[in-house]
C-alpha cells in the first residue's frame, strides 16, 4: 500500500468536501472542544483545591454540586428550562457524533465507488447502522485514554501519592491494553457501519484484518499521529500569535471600558472556540477518509490459500 497516495487521496477528497465538514464534523467539533475545555478546567481546579496543593476542607466536586444546586433553589423557575437545555445538549454530545460519522462513512465508501449520493441521503444509511455504532462507541469509550487519565487523576487526587504510585504499573498495564485493543479495534466501526456485520462479528473481522496487515495498520497510525501533531502544532502557532495581540486590546478595552470588557472578551473567545472546533472538523474528515480508504483497499484483496498458487 502506499501511503502517500493514501493520504493525498483522502485530503483532497477532504478539500473538496467543504459542505461534509460544515454539516457532518463541525457541530460534533464544537462540542468536543467546550467538553474538552470543561474536562481539562475541571482538572485544573480540582487538583487545586486537592491536599496535593491547597488542602481545601471541601473538594472541587462538593463546590460544583453545592454551587449548581444552590443555583437552583433561588432559580426555580429557571429549572424546567435548564433541564430541558441540559437534555438536548447531552443527546447531542452523545448521539449527534455516532450518526454524523456513520453517515460520513457511507458517503466516503459509495463515492469512492461512484455512487451519486448526497449529505441528507447519507444520514439515511448512517441512521440504519445508528444503534450498533452507538453500542460500538459506548464499548471503546470505557477503553478511552482519556477515561484511563482521568480514572488515573481521580486517584491521585483522592487517594494520594503514595497509592498513586502503588498503582501506577497496573495503570500503565491498563494503557498497554488499550493501546492494543485500540490497533485491532481500527477497522471495527467500518465493518459495522460499511458492512453491517453487528458489534462482536465486526470486532473479530476486524482483529483479523490488522492481524493481516498489522505493518501497514501500525504504520498508517503512525503516520496519521504524526501528521495530527504538526497539526495541533500549527494551530496552536497560528492561534496564539493573533490571540495575545487580541486579547492585550481587549484588556486595554475592558479597562477603558469597564461595562463592555467582559462582552468583548466572551465575544473574542467564541471567534477563537469556532475557528479552533472549524479546523479540528477538518483534521477528524481527514482522518475518516484515510481509514475509510484504507479498509476499503484492505477488504478488497482476496486472502490466498496455502492449496492456491499465487498470481
Amino acid at each position: 500500500m502506499n501511503y502517500k497516495d493514501r493520504i493525498y487521496e483522502a485530503w483532497q477528497f477532504t478539500q473538496n468536501n467543504k459542505k461534509m465538514i460544515r454539516w457532518y464534523a463541525f457541530v460534533p467539533a464544537f462540542l468536543s472542544t467546550v467538553v474538552g475545555i470543561g474536562i481539562v478546567t475541571y482538572q485544573i481546579l480540582a487538583f487545586k483545591a486537592s491536599p496535593l496543593f491547597d488542602n481545601s476542607p471541601q473538594s472541587f466536586s462538593y463546590v460544583v454540586v453545592t454551587t449548581i444546586l444552590d443555583f437552583i433553589r433561588n432559580n426555580l423557575e429557571l429549572t424546567v428550562p435548564l433541564i430541558v437545555i441540559s437534555a438536548i445538549l447531552a443527546i447531542l454530545y452523545f448521539l449527534l457524533p455516532v450518526l454524523l460519522d456513520a453517515a460520513m462513512i457511507q458517503v466516503m465508501a459509495r463515492r469512492r465507488h461512484e455512487q451519486q449520493i448526497g449529505l441528507p441521503e447519507g444520514l439515511k444509511y448512517g441512521a440504519l447502522s445508528f444503534l450498533p455504532f452507538l453500542e460500538y462507541s459506548l464499548l471503546m469509550g470505557t477503553f478511552s485514554i482519556l477515561a484511563i487519565f482521568t480514572e488515573a487523576a481521580f486517584i491521585l487526587r483522592n487517594l494520594g501519592p503514595e497509592v498513586f504510585k502503588t498503582l501506577t504499573p497496573i495503570i500503565i498495564i491498563i494503557l498497554i491494553v488499550a493501546f492494543i485493543i485500540h490497533i485491532l479495534f481500527t477497522f471495527a466501526e467500518y465493518y459495522i457501519i460499511i458492512d453491517d456485520t453487528g458489534v462482536m462479528n465486526g470486532i473479530v473481522k476486524s482483529c483479523t484484518l490488522v492481524i493481516l496487515n498489522i505493518q501497514q495498520t501500525v504504520m498508517l497510525a503512525i503516520l496519521m499521529l504524526i501528521i495530527a501533531v504538526r497539526i495541533l502544532i500549527q494551530i496552536i502557532l497560528i492561534i496564539i500569535v493573533p490571540a495575545m495581540v487580541v486579547i492585550g486590546m481587549a484588556y486595554y478595552a475592558s479597562v477603558s471600558l469597564p461595562d463592555y470588557g467582559l462582552t468583548i472578551l466572551a465575544g473574542i473567545s467564541v471567534i477563537f472556540l469556532i475557528f479552533a472546533s472549524y479546523l479540528s472538523a477538518v483534521v477528524h474528515v481527514f482522518s475518516v477518509a484515510v481509514w475509510t480508504y484504507t479498509f476499503l483497499d484492505f477488504t478488497s484483496e482476496e486472502l490466498i490459500s496455502p492449496r492456491e498458487i499465487q498470481k
